[in-house]
């Protein structure tokens, strides 16, 4: 807990949190939710922060810390995608797999400081531990605890009340992204398994566990709908002086007749935009959306807020949120 909490205060000196004070308690409702359905949750409390980065990642440290990036949330199509990556992350967590690591890689460190880890009189050697920690944590944990993670995302976000396919969706339209950019998730590099492998074991467990459609219990209009006005790339991190043009995620209802191709040209101006229009939206290039549908899109500029902007229907009683179904 005391190196968590250590290596927490370095993470959000780093990226720095992202200041949005509604979205960070939306998502930190997702987690706690998941969390209240482990029987052994290990640790007494957990904290889910969205770090203001455009990296696509997500990742945990040893204490019940989750951090999801902008980049990440973006990517994301649905609350049942993101339970799922919360979940994994929560794997993580409970089965110790960033503690063992540690202790593998910089044990010895560790085990110097003993009980004064935490002691301010510590600050440099803790410094070098920490940041240790996280870039090992950021390579990621290897294939069988991933594969590992991935069951306990499935697990934990179907017994929240999520669609199980939410995991294997996520890894499908990151599978995408990462074929159009070359951006990847740490849990995508070299040491990880195929992400195809991933994939199909995440299908089938979640085909066992329901005969329900992949789309019921998603939520993706809820999803989307907080979403709406998301910061859309730009820095990387704190330290990142680039300026970029601002850009956010916006949603487009399709209407009757509508193309990809069509709503590139209408609502961004250049029917070219069609295909990052599919990926964002984690879907084939081949497909076509449906009248009544919600897709995202990237508009240019600053979000302005539409304080009665507000979608009904059903309300969740594990999150206590009026939204979409």
């Amino acid at each position: 807990m005391a190196m968590g909490k250590g290596a927490d205060e370095q993470i959000s000196r780093q990226y720095g949190i992202y200041q949005d004070k509604e979205l960070q308690i939306y998502v930190n409702r997702i987690g706690q939710n998941l969390v209240s359905r482990l029987s052994d949750k290990v640790f007494p409390r957990y904290y889910f922060r969205i770090v203001d980065s455009s990296e696509i990642n997500a990742f945990a440290l040893p204490g019940g810390y989750v951090y999801v990036t902008l980049g990440l949330l973006a990517l994301v199509n649905s609350e049942a995608e993101l339970a799922g990556v919360l979940g994994h992350e929560i794997g993580h967590i409970i089965f110790h797999h960033g503690a063992k690591q540690m202790i593998r890689s910089i044990g010895s460190t560790i085990f110097a400081l003993g009980g004064a880890i935490a002691s301010p009189k510590n600050a440099g050697q803790w410094l070098t531990v920490s940041t240790a920690m996280f870039q090992q944590i950021n390579l990621g944990y290897g294939r069988e605890a991933e594969i590992e993670s991935d069951q306990q995302g499935i697990l934990n976000s179907r017994e929240a009340g999520y669609s199980p396919f939410g995991m294997s969706h996520f890894l499908k339209g990151l599978r995408r992204k990462e074929i159009m950019s070359g951006q990847s998730y740490h849990a995508f590099q070299a040491s990880h398994p195929e992400t195809r492998e991933r994939i199909v074991k995440a299908h089938l467990m979640a085909g066992r566990m329901t005969r329900e459609a992949e789309s019921v219990n998603s939520y993706r209009d809820r999803y989307l709908n907080m979403i709406r006005g998301l910061k859309f790339e730009g820095q990387k991190n704190a330290g990142d002086k680039k300026r970029y043009k601002p850009k956010y995620i916006d949603y487009y209802e399709v209407q009757k007749g509508d193309t990809f191709q069509s709503i590139a040209a209408k609502e961004l101006g250049d029917k070219r935009k069609d295909l990052g229009i599919s990926v964002l939206n984690g879907r084939r290039e081949a497909s076509q959306p449906q009248p009544g549908e919600l897709l995202k899109i990237v508009r240019n500029g600053k979000f302005k807020k539409d304080k009665h902007l507000y979608i009904d229907p059903a309300i969740n009683p594990a999150l206590g949120l009026n939204p979409a179904h």
